[in-house]
């Protein structure tokens, strides 16, 4: 007997996007064909003593950021964790490659939902996602096979990183079966402009995904990268596009912190002085990994987010001064400046003001 645990299902809030877990789905079809083994959905609120009935449980999240482990499960002596949560991100193949070569199929949630409504007990509705596809492009360095896509359902890709030799090729197999989207669940990372661009030729990959640009540009060098590309990202990116810098993360070294936000900054007031909306989105380091500049990144996503008008007028040093007089930002603020005091004219600029400036010195 195999028990499935979806924690990202089991936490959601009511406004998510519940979409199921790929590889719990893909466990359930495994072990029901393959092994012809009873399995069954649990929820987090399971008795310790019915965990340990099951001959292995499956604990998967997915999207979820430090999953807070529930004691019972903790207890429970068949626990297997997986899922990109639990990996710093990185996808880790099944140890039996037959797994991830196995159909995602929802069956398993439709019984589950099933049961909750013959009990009479409220379950969260995801029926409106349970016909769709879903699919992770890479196992390893393995391209897995493109599921079945039913005409006009959307399709949820799994995979954080997307680029590999092949992965124009299988972008265009998925364009012709017709998919109405293409969603990602997490943000793609785009290392070059090449990759951005090449993206954006794919009409069924969703506008709204999140895209990160990873960009390495020598400082000097920012100014004619724009120069050149200005047409075609004032023509692909508005106000409400969801395409950003990323700051935070797992940098090892405290002063990288630094560094990064500076880098980050300038870049970002680069591209604002062409009247480029991008952002920035701020990367939650992981447990036991400290970023001194924490709240002061909290505070620059939100003041990134211009579709609010009013934030396209507002500098981030006022940002920082109305949101509070008394901590924190402030705090890392003065810490930012003591170790990059030619830092200080970065919080005294705007969307607005650099645009109409249609400048930015380095």
């Amino acid at each position: 007997m195999i028990g499935l645990l979806d924690y990202d299902w089991c936490v959601s809030n009511k406004t998510s996007v519940l979409i199921p877990n790929i590889e719990i789905m893909k466990l359930a079809s495994y072990y029901k064909t393959e092994e012809n083994t009873f399995c069954r959905l649990l929820s987090l609120e399971e008795d310790v003593n019915e965990l340990n009935n099951y001959d292995k449980i499956f604990f998967f999240s997915e999207i979820a950021e430090n999953p807070k482990l529930p004691s019972n499960f903790l207890r429970a002596s068949n626990v297997v964790y997986g899922g990109t949560a639990f990996t710093k991100g990185e996808y880790i193949p099944f140890k039996e490659e037959l797994i991830d070569y196995t159909l995602a199929r929802p069956i398993i949630y439709k019984e589950f939902l099933k049961t909750k409504y013959i009990e009479g007990t409220k379950a969260k509705v995801i029926s409106h996602v349970l016909d769709d596809s879903y699919y992770r492009m890479h196992a390893g360095d393995k391209i897995l096979p493109i599921p079945p896509i039913q005409l006009n359902k959307r399709l949820y890709l799994f995979d954080r990183e997307i680029f590999s030799t092949d992965w124009e090729n299988v972008f265009k197999k998925i364009s012709a079966r017709k998919p109405s989207s293409i969603i990602a669940i997490h943000p793609i990372i785009c290392k070059t402009l090449t990759q951005f661009f090449s993206l954006r030729n794919y009409p069924k990959f969703s506008r709204t995904n999140s895209i990160i640009l990873d960009l390495d540009v020598p400082t000097e060098d920012i100014y004619y990268l724009l120069k050149q590309y200005k047409k075609l990202f004032l023509a692909d990116i508005s106000f409400s596009s969801n395409v950003f810098l990323q700051i935070g993360g797992d940098l090892k070294v405290n002063n990288s912190y630094y560094v990064d936000m500076i880098y980050k900054l300038n870049l970002l007031y680069s591209f604002w002085s062409k009247g480029i909306p991008i952002k920035i989105k701020f990367k939650k380091p992981s447990i036991g990994v400290h970023n001194p500049l924490y709240n002061l990144s909290c505070a620059i996503e939100s003041w990134c987010d211009l579709s609010r008008e009013r934030n396209q007028e507002k500098t981030l040093d006022n940002k920082i001064i109305k949101k509070t007089k008394k901590t924190s930002e402030m705090e890392e603020k003065e810490l930012l400046l003591k170790f990059y005091p030619s830092a200080k004219r970065l919080f005294n600029q705007s969307f607005k003001q650099l645009f109409y400036e249609g400048r930015w010195n380095l």
